[in-house]
């Protein structure tokens, strides 16, 4: 026997029943008695003041796309405007049953109504329909969300900074170009000055089999990947330059990597040849922002000011929008129904011009008589040769003069003639493994260097980094080698309570160099840019 329903419950089944039958014209009858001619037959399905549900078919009058300001919405997106007229959903009543506990019979019995309910078809009615909306502008889209995206490395907070805000390194709005060749992106990107190099290069070009740039970048199968500075680093860089086809070339070629590169592969001393055969080394810094706009309450008496922030470099350059380019075959005239992607090419965007060297760390050292002094106590030590090889490395090196100004005449004899051990040592601190230009440099608190300890960085609001206990002073930077880079600085770094073992007595008493400008100078000076 059927369990007895309680009378409230029963109730609150005869509300609910009565308005699921709410929305649109409706007859109700348990009885079924309602005019069964008109099933199937026209009615007026829109609840008062809206309009019926536009059809399938529709005509497409206008489409304007105003772009959205850059600063609060993030790059290209745009409010469009559609303009358009619809076709109207045809609205029919429809036969709906139900079953429904009857209280006093204590049994259930088949109710039946009447809805008008949408259908599949469409009605002889035309509107036009006039929307609004904001959405990526034509050629562009936004980034996949970091879920979406496959990469075989995580970066974890430590447990001590586990409640830090996440710094969103990547810009709103819709910054990946859609393009059919890398040609199009570099053209939906607005990369102008790029493209003007590869319209100066290619203008010597003749003859139907001459192989040029926009038909390396303009083919659907480029398999390479651009490194493209923004114009405002073209403009910097070349300012005052005489641009023949031939300079021209060797630039964009510099910055055409062989083989698809997404930012995942640029990681810590990451190597890459480009189109021109030159060497590219690239550079990742995650380091804490510290910024009161983000401050975060942890416990009584600390907040959170800190950021977590990765950078990626390649030769000193700085990538300013990563993977900024997704090619697919849609975007290519004669193929409107495909929309899968093709993996044959990539752009990173930098901000920089890289002009890559041809010789080595060792070479450039060796033909430079300023490092006379040191040139021959590396060959000695067997550290030059190794600084021929491939490996990349930075180099920290100070000039015979300044070497002379701050050890002294008689401990530099006594280092390089007499005593090896401590000033191979010396050396080792001064060498440090990856390629660090000042862009990344100046982003980290410490190096680790070949001595297999580490030294001090101190960058200060100018740009002026000092470096190791004693704080010698980066006077020249950024010279490019083919394995690595070199930077002048005004001495040696020592390490704390360094052992000159026997050459220890003619260690000078004096200060060790002091920087350009007094540090109290250098606090007090504003960021520049």
């Amino acid at each position: 026997m059927m369990a007895r329903v309680p009378a409230a419950l029963c109730l609150v089944a005869a509300v609910l029943l009565r308005g699921a039958a709410s929305g649109g014209a409706s007859y109700f009858n348990s009885q079924n008695a309602y005019p069964s001619y008109l099933v199937g037959q026209a009615c007026s399905g829109a609840p008062y003041g809206y309009l019926p549900l536009s059809c399938g078919s529709s005509q497409v009058l206008s489409k304007v796309e105003v772009p959205l300001p850059r600063a609060t919405n993030g790059p290209n997106l745009c409010s469009v405007v559609v303009t358009a007229q619809v076709h109207e959903t045809l609205y029919t009543y429809q036969q709906i049953c139900v079953d429904v506990y009857k209280c006093g019979k204590n049994i259930y019995e088949k109710e039946c109504r009447l809805q008008c309910m949408p259908t599949n078809k469409c009605t002889s009615n035309v509107r036009t329909d006039t929307t609004t909306r904001a959405q990526c502008c034509t050629g562009f889209q936004p980034r996949p969300p970091p879920s979406l995206i496959c990469s075989t490395t995580s970066t974890t907070l430590p447990p001590t900074f586990s409640q830090y805000v996440p710094v969103l390194t990547e810009p709103s709005g819709c910054p990946v170009a859609i393009g059919c060749t890398l040609y199009d992106c570099l053209k939906r990107q607005n990369l102008t000055e790029f493209l003007r190099l590869v319209n100066i290069s290619d203008s010597t070009a003749s003859g139907p089999n001459a192989t040029t740039l926009f038909s390396l970048l303009n083919t659907t199968d480029s398999k390479i990947t651009v490194f493209a500075p923004t114009n405002e680093a073209l403009a910097s860089s070349l300012q005052g330059l005489v641009l023949d086809p031939v300079l021209a070339r060797n630039i964009v070629r510099n910055h055409l990597v062989v083989g698809m590169v997404d930012d995942t592969q640029l990681g810590n001393q990451g190597k890459f040849t480009t189109v021109g055969g030159a060497t590219l080394y690239t550079t990742t810094v995650t380091y804490y922002n510290f910024n009161p706009a983000y401050s975060q309450y942890i416990y009584p008496g600390y907040y959170n000011d800190a950021q977590m922030t990765t950078d990626r470099f390649i030769n000193g350059a700085r990538i300013v929008l990563k993977n900024a380019c997704v090619l697919r075959i849609n975007a290519c005239p004669g193929y409107p129904y495909l929309a899968n992607t093709r993996q044959s090419g990539q752009l990173q965007i930098i901000n920089s011009v890289m002009m890559p060297a041809n010789e080595t760390i060792a070479q450039i050292i060796s033909n430079d008589p300023r490092f006379s002094i040191l040139s021959v106590a590396l060959d000695n030590l067997g550290i030059l040769n190794f600084l021929n090889q491939s490996y990349p490395r930075t180099l920290f090196v100070p000039t015979d003069d300044a070497l002379i100004a701050q050890l002294g005449p008689r401990l530099v004899d006594c280092l390089t003639l007499a005593v090896r051990g401590p000033l191979n040592n010396l050396l080792l601190f001064n060498l440090a493994e990856g390629v660090e230009y000042t862009s990344s440099l100046s982003r980290r608190t410490y190096l680790y260097t070949m001595l297999l300890s580490y030294t001090n960085v101190y960058t200060f609001p100018n740009g002026t980094i000092l470096l190791g206990s004693n704080k010698v002073q980066i006077v020249q930077p950024n010279i490019p080698a083919s394995n690595g880079v070199i930077h002048i600085v005004n001495g040696l770094a020592i390490p704390p309570s360094f052992n000159f073992g026997k050459c220890q007595q003619l260690v000078p008493t004096a200060p060790p160099p002091t920087p350009a400008k007094p540090l109290s100078t250098l606090l007090a000076t504003p960021v520049v840019g």
